[in-house]
C-alpha cells in the first residue's frame, strides 16, 4: 500500500506500526498514546501544520517498505 495524503490513518497505523515514530518526529501527537487517529493522512498534517508534508509521506512509505521487507 502506497501511503498517500489520502491514507486512512488508523488503517497506516494497524498495518505500518512503525510509522507513529515517523509522524511524532513530524510533529503529530503520540496515536498509540491515547491521541485518536482518525482522518486522513493529510487532514492530519493540515490540522498539526506540518512543515514538510512531502518529506513526511517520503519517510511514511520508507517505513512501511522497510516493513514489506522483512
Amino acid at each position: 500500500m502506497k501511503i498517500t495524503r489520502e491514507s486512512v490513518l488508523e488503517e497506516i497505523i494497524t498495518a505500518y506500526p512503525e510509522t507513529v515514530q515517523v509522524f511524532i518526529r513530524f510533529g503529530m501527537p503520540c496515536f498509540v498514546c491515547g491521541e485518536p487517529a482518525w482522518g486522513t493522512v493529510g487532514e492530519n498534517m493540515d490540522r498539526h501544520k506540518v512543515a514538510e508534508p512531502q518529506k513526511l509521506l517520503e519517510e511514511l512509505n520508507k517505513a512501511a517498505e522497510v516493513r514489506k521487507m522483512t
